[in-house]
C-alpha cells in the first residue's frame, strides 16, 4: 500500500470515529521522505548526463547572455520540456566550432537552476512532513484528553470532551492537508527530474 493511501485510511478512520483506541492514530509512522523517488539534495552533471561528460561543465554560463536567455527559458517552470528542447536545438542550429563549449554552458546552467528548483521542492516537502508530524501528536494528546476524562460524564467534561473532539477533528483535517501538499511537491520533484534528463538529452542531441 502507497503513503498517502496509508495516510488516507487512517484520517479516515478518524473522521468515521473508527479508531476506538486513541493509540492507534500514532500506528502510522510519517515518513521523513514521503516521496517515490529516492532523496537526493542535488542533481550531479554525471548522473543527469548518463555518461561521462565531454568535458567539465563550465561555471561562467551567465557570462553569455544568448545561453543564459535558452536556460533560463528551459528552465523556466511555465515551459514543458518540449519548448525548451526545441529552444536548445533552435540555438545549436547556427553553432560551428564553439558548439560544444556553449551546448555545455548550457547544460550547466541547466543543472544549476535545476538544483535550485529542487532546493526549494525539498525543502517544502520537509516543512509539510514537519507540520504533519506536529499535528499528529497534537491529535493523540486530544486523544489522550479524552481518554483521561470520566466516561459518561455529564456537563463540565461533556464540554470537554466535545472540545476535544473539536480539535482533534481539525487538526485530522489539517495533517491531511499538510500531507496532500507534501503529495504535490513530490510529484513536482519526480518532474524536475524529468525535465531536466530530457533537456539534457536535447542538449547531447544538439551535440
Amino acid at each position: 500500500m502507497s503513503s498517502p493511501e496509508r495516510y488516507w485510511r487512517l484520517l479516515m478512520a478518524v473522521y468515521l470515529g473508527i479508531v476506538s483506541c486513541p493509540a492507534a492514530v500514532m500506528a502510522e509512522e510519517i515518513p521523513n521522505w514521503p516521496c517515490d523517488l529516492p532523496l537526493a539534495e542535488r542533481f550531479t552533471p554525471t548522473e543527469v548526463w548518463g555518461t561521462a561528460l565531454p568535458a567539465a561543465p563550465p561555471a561562467d554560463w551567465r557570462e553569455d547572455p544568448a545561453v543564459r536567455e535558452v536556460v533560463e527559458f528551459a528552465a523556466n517552470p511555465e515551459n514543458p520540456p518540449s519548448q525548451g528542447a526545441k529552444k536548445i536545438a533552435a540555438f545549436a542550429a547556427p553553432l560551428k566550432a564553439e558548439r560544444e563549449q556553449r551546448l555545455l554552458l548550457v547544460f550547466a546552467g541547466l543543472l544549476e537552476q535545476f538544483n535550485l528548483l529542487r532546493g526549494f521542492v525539498i525543502e517544502g516537502v520537509r516543512d509539510f512532513v514537519l507540520r504533519a508530524r506536529i499535528l499528529r501528536d497534537a491529535i493523540a494528546q486530544s486523544d489522550a484528553a479524552i481518554a483521561a476524562l470520566p466516561a459518561g460524564g455529564g456537563g463540565e467534561a461533556k464540554e470537554r470532551r466535545r472540545g476535544y473532539a473539536e480539535a482533534r477533528a481539525w487538526d485530522a483535517r489539517s495533517m491531511d492537508d499538510a500531507m496532500e501538499e507534501a503529495e504535490f511537491l513530490c510529484r513536482r520533484y519526480a518532474y524536475l527530474d524529468e525535465k531536466l534528463r530530457r533537456l539534457t538529452e536535447a542538449v547531447r542531441s544538439a551535440l
